[in-house]
């Protein structure tokens, strides 16, 4: 699937799912945070323990039993769990915890620049089609103002008990209203050609590129939370 044509209409859900994907990996942060210093706190309190119960020289000296010995195998044996837990925790910290900091940071960052840019865009299209909507309507109110202008000249031309002077003036008030309406009419094709032509290039090429931007940035958190995992 790809999101730049498939998802078209879903702007604001694109928005939604991206965030929910950065939060859910901050909490995975948090938890690797946390399992770090349980890690460390049990390693330390079993290291603590080994301390407390290792058999003093003067034992050892007075006792040769072989149950001694496995007893100390058995306190060496939680020495090297305990450096397990430590490594575990010494792992998660640099291989995942410090990476997933610096992940979620460009995330972000990313994320905000590509809504930013779909912003902009669209903001860009709402202007070109709030200025169609006002050159449509200035059309609309010249035509009409060029229709009444000419009905007027035209019963004034057909008016016998009218001067020549305001015959004249009927004729030229026509005449502005006529040029205004065709002024109005070129103003109002050129926005709609400019319009379509951003709207085309909006729905096709430059929306596209934002929803794809996003639909990587996603992929790549699924596969670096698939990584960390591992």
């Amino acid at each position: 699937m790809s999101w730049g044509t498939e998802l078209w209409d879903q702007y604001d859900n694109i928005a939604t799912h991206t965030q929910k994907g950065i939060d859910f990996l901050e909490k995975y942060g948090h938890f690797v945070d946390q399992r770090c210093k349980i890690e460390q706190e049990y390693a330390s309190k079993l290291r603590r323990l080994i301390k407390t119960y290792l058999p003093k020289k003067k034992e050892e000296e007075d006792n040769q039993f072989t149950c001694l010995q496995t007893y100390k195998n058995l306190l060496n044996e939680l020495g090297d769990q305990a450096g397990q837990h430590e490594m575990i925790a010494e792992n998660l910290s640099t291989s995942v915890a410090q990476e997933l900091l610096s992940l979620i940071k460009q995330l972000k960052d990313d994320r905000r620049k590509h809504l930013n840019e779909g912003a902009r865009i669209q903001s860009q299209l709402q202007s070109s089609l709030m200025l169609l909507s006002k050159t449509k309507e200035k059309y609309e109110r010249a035509f009409g103002a060029s229709e009444r202008a000419l009905d007027s000249y035209q019963k004034a031309d057909a008016d016998l008990n009218l001067s020549r002077a305001e015959v004249e003036k009927q004729r030229m008030n026509s005449t502005v209203k006529s040029q205004q309406y065709d002024d109005c009419k070129n103003e109002y094709a050129n926005q709609l050609e400019k319009t379509n032509e951003l709207q085309s290039k909006y729905y096709g090429h430059l929306q596209p590129t934002v929803f794809q931007n996003l639909q990587d940035l996603d992929e790549k958190r699924i596969k670096c939370f698939k990584n960390f995992i591992l």
